[in-house]
């Protein structure tokens, strides 16, 4: 039997070239969900280890074989807080904590001194969150509970951890002298600059002794309370 003419078999093989395959089920492209995506998890685990690195090298370093020494012991005392409730020393009890000596109308140096206590704070929020810090004024007489509350407000005090305290001058100057080993001087009773008061931060354990005290105008200051601090709370 003769076969198809010439020309319809030339356009049959060009009919077969062109033709599509056809489509087998199950072989469609699929497109997987992105938490199923291998190189999107290994991603975020690269991004955490990078954290993971930049925390344990920003972290304070805490040699375990350092004690601190013990200076001295903070007496007990019966003070009151910026909202006007009892503040004693029991209440510091089994807690490591961070004092410092201002008063609100202070001219020179106490406006620093405070600035230095909220950057503690702002750093320790991170770093120690259970330290404490307590601000004891050397002027009852005017810084009262709505006093402190408004200047601890201004400076962003965190109440829950930063404590302003009142206390009669008596029980406060020896609070200051035997308990933080600072000056206290309250000078003429009218010019506020002859008013002296110490100058430095003291940290202090759950015992109330006073393990380390550093002059807040040293640009290292934070960091040397925060690595002692770390040292207490290991």
């Amino acid at each position: 039997m003769d076969g198809p003419p010439a020309g319809h078999r030339q356009q049959a093989r060009e009919e077969v070239s062109i033709a599509s395959p056809p489509s087998l089920p199950g072989l469609e492209p699929v497109s997987l969900p992105v938490y199923r995506r291998p190189a999107l998890w290994v991603a975020l685990l690269g991004v955490a280890l990078v954290g993971l690195v930049v925390w344990r090298l920003s972290a304070p370093r805490v040699d375990p074989r350092v004690e601190l020494p013990v200076l001295s012991t903070v007496p007990a005392f019966h003070f009151v807080d910026q909202s006007g409730a009892a503040f004693d020393a029991s209440a510091l009890d089994g807690q490591v904590w961070v004092a410092n000596f201002i008063f609100t109308r202070c001219p020179n140096i106490c406006p620093k001194f405070t600035a230095k206590m909220g950057a503690l704070q702002d750093r320790s929020n991170g770093e120690l969150p259970q330290l404490k810090l307590v601000s004891f004024t050397v002027d009852p007489e005017f810084d009262t509970p709505e006093v402190l509350k408004a200047y601890g407000e201004k400076h962003r005090a965190d109440f829950g951890r930063w404590t302003f305290a009142r206390g009669a001058k008596p029980e406060l100057e020896k609070v200051i002298r035997e308990g933080m080993l600072q000056p206290m001087d309250w000078g003429d009773g009218k010019d506020l600059n002859s008013v002296v008061h110490g100058s430095y931060f003291a940290l202090i354990d759950g015992k109330r002794q006073v393990r380390g005290v550093y002059r807040f105008s040293e640009p290292g200051a934070v960091d040397e309370v925060l690595r002692d601090a770390h040292i207490l709370l290991r």
